[in-house]
């Protein structure tokens, strides 16, 4: 499963989700943009699910656990969130793929995917972070969403619901950003090294 090319493509797309969850994180958008990579991984080692699924969630893992490390403590708490992210991305997203690099770009279709596959990731995403987010952290995880559950909780909503109206209302549009992020940067990727990153490994000789 774990092939040369496909360990270049897991430590690639940890740096990428690194690299720019960490800088969405310091400059407190209401947005996350750090699992770019993980949708990424997936896309290129599709047709075959579970290893899409396996290697899309160590590059998750990976970048988890360094961002964990050295720029936001809180992250390592949502390792479930990053199960379902890869899951999702691997057995829904990925499917998309030979649109995502058809010629030329049926514009239509692209975007309607994007979004569905966004809302679909969006609203899993949510669903699976709230109760982390309102039991363990009392709603505050110092990302920029926690503005919106403050606005939510002035508005008179309990921790829960404002929890989750907050992951309703950025999880969308965040992962629509990254599906769209992550198609592009998928559909820039030249064909050779994807075909290298799906080749299969050569049985063990016996």
């Amino acid at each position: 499963m774990f092939t040369t090319p496909r360990l270049i493509a897991i430590a690639l797309c940890a740096a990428l989700n690194f690299a720019v969850g960490s800088i969405v994180y310091l400059t407190k958008l209401p947005i996350y943009l750090d699992s770019i990579g993980t949708i990424l991984c997936a896309m290129l080692i599709y047709p075959d699910r579970i290893a899409a699924f396996v290697c899309a969630f160590v590059a998750a893992m990976i970048s988890t656990v360094i961002t964990s490390l050295f720029i936001n403590p809180f992250l390592i708490w949502f390792t479930l969130t990053e199960v379902a992210i890869a899951f999702i991305a691997a057995f829904v997203v990925a499917r998309g793929e030979a649109l995502f690099r058809e010629r030329p770009l049926p514009i239509v279709r692209f975007v309607i995917r994007v979004i569905l596959s966004g809302i679909l990731l969006g609203l899993v995403s949510a669903v699976v972070s709230a109760p982390v987010v309102a039991y363990v952290f009392g709603g505050v995880t110092g990302s920029g969403s926690a503005f919106l559950v403050a606005f939510f909780l002035k508005a008179g909503e309990h921790l829960m619901s404002a929890v989750l109206h907050s992951g309703f209302t950025a999880e969308p549009i965040d992962k629509s950003l990254q599906v769209l992020l992550a198609a592009l940067l998928f559909r820039a990727t030249p064909k050779d090294f994807i075909a290298l990153v799906r080749a299969r490994p050569l049985p063990a000789p016996t």
